[in-house]
């Protein structure tokens, strides 16, 4: 049994461990209710902290989704222009076609002229300058259509990148827009709760060993800070990057088709200047042939009237050949007659002198007339020969003509491209393109101009020549 000494000291310790306990108690409930505003600050500062660093992060998003989005349709319409540009290349490039096939036509079609006429003119070499400058400027346009190309490839792969960052980032702000909204509502939740535990009360105090904990966090915090900045900076220069890349090859498809622009303004004038030049000098060419044909008509003509007037002497020659022979035969007979004389009168008196000297008068007359019909002969013989080379020489000149006004004329251009005829009806052809009215823009060749003449070798000179 204990004494009431150790009852009331029992009691005592019990009492006593009883309040150090609800001290204890107190101070671990004040402890705890300081952490729970501590960690309730502590949070709503880390959402208010995420939150800015969330908006900023799409904000940037936004402005370089905004940034490539501007440079996507520029580029589509650098690639829409540049690709036009090669259509007009295109199209000049095939508008060279059709004057070269004119070109060699011409040249092949003045390769068949008559032999004399086979010379080395001014329309030749305006020709051969020509093709040449029409294959050298289809030359350049090609280049020129491959270059567009490569630089319409550049363009597509660089639209390809762009869009591809583009996508990207329009994922990464969907994500972040989604998490934005969330600490949106999770600091909307949490703001009430931290504000009304902090008002009307003192900072917490926080231990050292705690404080010391935050510092070394904080530290941590602010170097990863840094290093994650860093990665968005560089982030947002490869954008612009990017972007600056591909307004550098805008710029160069700009200046290429300005380059191409001049180009196929320059190729079209060497054109127009060379066809200009090649229409003058065979239009030129058809005119002196015309007043070469006029002086082989004219010299046709007055050596035809040579003939005739040859063949009116030769006949004036043979009938004072004819009219000769009865003074000729009458001296014969006289002589004749005056040898049956009798012997005395058989005498060489002054009428035999008189015979013989108007027989011999008449041998050499009629031997000049002789020589003078033969003289008459050759000359018509010679004056035929030159009449049929004069027909020679404007049967030549008039199919070179002919081929010269084929190559000069519209009609001709549709009868060797935009039709199919046998090589038998090409005289025809010509002659009724010729009848045909011509366009405004075609040349009219000389009025003097025929397509062709019958000579028959008779020596005559068609009507439409005189």
């Amino acid at each position: 049994m204990h004494s009431p000494e150790e009852w009331h000291r029992h009691a005592g310790n019990n009492l006593n461990e009883a309040e150090r306990t609800r001290r204890k108690a107190h101070e671990q409930c004040s402890t705890s209710r300081r952490t729970h505003e501590q960690t309730s600050q502590g949070q709503y500062t880390a959402f208010n902290d995420l939150q800015e660093c969330m908006e900023k992060k799409v904000n940037n998003s936004c402005k370089m989704i905004e940034l490539l989005r501007r440079r996507e349709g520029s580029l589509v319409q650098s690639i829409n222009l540049t690709a036009q540009t090669r259509s007009h290349l295109e199209m000049a490039h095939e508008a060279k076609d059709s004057p070269l096939r004119l070109c060699v036509w011409r040249l092949d079609r003045r390769s068949r002229r008559p032999r004399r006429e086979l010379i080395k003119d001014r329309v030749e070499e305006s020709l051969e300058a020509q093709k040449v400058q029409l294959i050298e400027t289809q030359r350049k346009l090609a280049d020129a259509i491959a270059k567009a190309s490569e630089c319409i490839a550049s363009l597509e792969r660089k639209l390809e990148q762009v869009r591809d960052d583009l996508s990207k980032k329009q994922q990464a702000l969907s994500v972040d827009d989604m998490c934005l909204r969330s600490t949106m509502r999770t600091l909307l939740e949490k703001a009430p709760t931290a504000v009304q535990q902090g008002s009307g009360r003192h900072t917490p105090v926080v231990s050292r060993e705690v404080a010391a904990a935050q510092q070394r966090s904080f530290k941590v915090a602010a170097v990863t800070l840094r290093d994650t900045a860093k990665n968005e900076d560089n982030r947002f220069d490869e954008c612009i990057r990017l972007d600056h890349a591909a307004l550098t090859q805008e710029a160069a498809a700009k200046a290429l088709r300005e380059k191409n622009s001049k180009l196929i303004q320059l190729c079209d004038g060497i054109a127009k200047m060379s066809a200009t030049k090649a229409g003058q000098s065979l239009q030129d060419r058809i005119n002196e042939n015309q007043q070469m044909r006029s002086r082989l008509v004219h010299a046709i003509k007055e050596t035809q009237e040579k003939i005739e007037h040859t063949k009116s002497t030769m006949s004036g020659t043979k009938s004072e050949m004819k009219s000769i022979q009865d003074p000729i035969k009458l001296c014969n007979s006289c002589n004749s007659a005056r040898k049956y004389r009798a012997p005395g009168e058989h005498i060489e008196d002054p009428v035999s002198t008189h015979l013989a000297e108007h027989e011999m008068a008449l041998f050499r007359s009629n031997e000049e007339l002789r020589r003078t019909h033969q003289n008459e002969k050759a000359s018509l013989s010679e004056l035929r020969q030159r009449v049929e080379n004069l027909q020679e020489d404007l049967s030549d000149k008039s199919e070179a003509l002919r081929i010269d006004v084929s190559c000069l004329t519209n009609d001709s251009v549709q009868y060797q491209f935009s039709t199919r005829r046998g090589p038998g009806k090409e005289h025809d052809t010509f002659a009724k393109a010729s009848a045909r009215p011509r366009s405004a823009g075609s040349v009219r060749a000389g009025t003097m101009f025929v397509p062709s003449y019958d000579f028959t070798g008779s020596g005559r000179v068609p009507s439409s020549m005189r």
